[in-house]
């Protein structure tokens, strides 16, 4: 191996360090604020991921991989929104997606479903985050059927690689039967928390 190649992998290795400190550091920061979200974080293995198919985020309900030279170039406030909202990916059932004719459109829907209970739960959003106004309260499938007379739905975008596309990128990352069912089993026992959650995030939880 020669020096060039010695401090490529050097840079590289110091980056993933860097930015692991950082994905920590913000659920650090949950437990004083948002208690809540501190909890859910500890189910999710943080894993800083290098690798050719894989340039973003996502989770497979057991590790929450991110890719570190996506992750420099994101602000703070960005950063800990997408660890919220790829938390709550789990919880609301996204780690699985049914037969639909258009995934994308499954994505945005699933993504709008997130970001407008983190909104709920008092959690900044960015402001290029997806949220269609009008369809909050409305469930993925509502909103995924909502999503069909968009004109083009190709100029929407997503925070992430959707939980049940993340097999195409990082083998070895299909989400198993039995780690879904967990998700469910936390999303029940956080319903019962009716005074750590708003009324409507409880009765979400509540029907997974």
């Amino acid at each position: 191996m020669d020096i060039q190649t010695c401090s490529s992998t050097a840079s590289v290795a110091t980056q993933q360090e860097s930015e692991l400190a950082k994905w920590q550091a913000d659920r650090d920061g949950w437990a004083n604020t948002l208690p809540m979200m501190h909890f859910l974080s500890q189910f999710l293995t943080l894993t800083p991921v290098v690798a050719p198919s894989f340039d973003g985020a996502s989770t497979d309900g057991r590790h929450l991989y991110f890719c570190p030279h996506y992750s420099a170039h994101l602000c703070e406030e960005s950063r800990r929104f997408l660890q919220a909202h790829l938390l709550w990916h789990c919880v609301a059932g996204h780690l699985t997606a049914p037969l639909v004719a258009n995934h994308h459109r499954w994505h945005l829907a699933c993504d709008h479903e997130v970001n407008a209970l983190l909104l709920e739960l008092g959690i900044t959003l960015p402001f290029d985050a997806l949220l269609f106004p009008v369809c909050v309260g409305r469930s993925a499938q509502a909103v995924y059927l909502w999503l069909k007379g968009h004109p083009n739905t190709s100029l929407e975008k997503t925070a992430d690689i959707h939980p049940a596309a993340l097999w195409a990128h990082l083998p070895n990352t299909t989400p198993e039967h039995s780690t879904v069912t967990l998700w469910r089993h936390r999303a029940h026992l956080l319903a019962r928390e009716t005074d750590a959650l708003p009324e409507r995030v409880a009765k979400f939880c509540e029907a997974r």
